[in-house]
């Protein structure tokens, strides 16, 4: 399991523990005040009620994600945010169900503690640099180009691995401490003793020391080639260093009538779900995108879906009517045809509600690679590797791409969001579709945009 994960969880745990424990504790500490009765007979089910509100709420805030709250600014904030949603929530659930609710002093103070001690823990998380100590500490073997990307990935994205260095024949200027000499790689490994050795060489096709890889897969480390590396770490494909047999014979990229039978069941029943939840939202943005501008409420456009057929996609009018006067052009993240609605229902991607129907025609999924229009498609199919695999998995409203990407409007932004598409095709499951649902409500949540 990644450690990152492995910390995560444990910190639910943790968080679900203490919240829980806060209510019996302002219980025991409230019960010689006015209103606060004990014995409680619901007491455990109080007690998991809000604990579980708390958890999630936490959730919506990225308290499980420490690259949100490197700093304590970022950490207060987020715990405040995170506090208040979780008494809006509870005061909703205690309305409709009166007989579960705590009493006004209990749920305060259950509240101060609860927030206090994850305060404290993530505080203390921070000082003391918890994050580094359970990073993933690694050795790369290379010196070349591979080797600098590698480093350069593992810095720019923040991730939670350490490299400990590389191993190389040239001593060139890595932004990283060179290790020692190929020929030193077994004493090198015993004295550094990483918890990965990470092939990423320049040129050495036919020269890797293959007798000596295996010697330390077996007895001192795992070991594990640059692209499945930066798979794991950056949850996307390596486009670059895509070949044919690398898809022919690795697992994953296939899935079976079960699992296709399952994830349309799911598909209908969220979107079947989504309309009736949705239904006033969407009534509201129809007038207001009405009163706003002249045009049609709803845009209908052409797109690419699954095995290149085209169908009409629908969503709520965003742009001015003449947006496409000068032809097909991508979208942009301060695009000046988006109306000031359009602006509102981009960035809470309330636009993208109508696809609903696009979900219950089986023209899309919830979940998968964003559909491109046909002009762009037979652009990027020409300048980008393997692009037109996407079109084996059916487009979806949301995506693997869209939670992890911005705004993209070049060439070079369709190349990387395909790395995120080639990894979700790659482990698409029922559970990899239920995280990404859930990121991307808390990204419409937190109104961070569409992407």
């Amino acid at each position: 399991m990644n450690r990152s994960l492995y910390s995560s969880i444990i910190l639910f745990v943790f968080d679900l523990a203490v919240a829980a424990g806060a209510v019996f504790l302002a219980k025991y500490i409230g019960r010689w005040l006015p209103g606060v009765s004990l014995p409680d007979e619901l007491l455990w089910l109080k007690g998991s009620i809000y604990a579980g509100v708390v958890v999630v709420c936490f959730y919506f805030q990225d308290l499980y994600n420490w690259r949100y709250w490197r700093r304590i600014s970022e950490l207060t904030s987020s715990i405040l945010l995170g506090g208040g949603l979780a008494l809006i929530v509870l005061a909703l659930i205690y309305y409709i169900i009166p007989t579960v609710g705590l009493e006004r002093d209990v749920l305060l103070g259950a509240m101060l503690i609860s927030l206090g001690v994850s305060f404290a823990i993530r505080a203390g998380y921070l000082k003391f640099r918890f994050i580094d100590r359970r990073a993933t500490r690694i050795a790369i073997l290379g010196d070349g180009d591979n080797a600098k990307f590698l480093l350069k990935e593992i810095r720019a994205g923040g991730y939670p691995v350490m490299p400990e260095g590389y191993i190389g024949r040239n001593n060139w200027d890595l932004a990283s401490r060179c290790l020692g000499d190929i020929s030193d790689m077994h004493r090198i490994i015993r004295e550094v003793e990483p918890d990965l050795l990470v092939v990423a060489p320049d040129g050495w096709r036919g020269t890797l020391p293959i007798d000596d890889l295996l010697h330390i897969k077996l007895t001192a480390c795992d070991v594990i080639d640059a692209p499945t590396f930066y798979e794991r770490v950056t949850g996307r494909i390596l486009v670059e260093e895509i070949r044919p047999s690398s898809i022919i014979f690795t697992r994953g990229f296939l899935s079976s009538p079960f699992q296709d039978a399952v994830k349309r069941g799911f598909d209908v029943l969220f979107a079947l779900m989504g309309m009736v939840f949705t239904s006033p939202i969407m009534v509201l943005t129809a007038l207001a995108i009405r009163i706003d501008s002249p045009g049609p409420i709803f845009y209908l456009q052409q797109r690419v879906g699954m095995d290149g057929r085209d169908f009409k996609l629908i969503k709520f009018r965003s742009m001015r009517q003449d947006a496409e006067k000068q032809g097909p052009q991508w979208a942009s993240q301060n695009d000046p045809r988006v109306t000031r609605v359009g602006r509102i229902i981009r960035k809470l991607r309330i636009d993208e509600l109508p696809q609903f129907i696009n979900v219950l025609k089986n023209d899309m999924s919830f979940v998968g690679p964003r559909p491109e229009r046909r002009y762009f498609v037979d652009q990027l199919e020409k300048v980008i590797p393997y692009y037109a695999l996407r079109l084996h998995a059916k487009p979806g409203i949301t995506g693997w791409a869209q939670i992890n990407y911005p705004y993209g409007d070049t060439i070079e932004d369709a190349k990387e969001k395909l790395k995120y598409e080639l990894f979700y095709m790659k482990h698409r499951s029922l559970w990899l579709d239920l995280v990404i649902i859930f990121q991307t409500v808390k990204v419409a949540v937190k109104a961070r945009g569409s992407q």
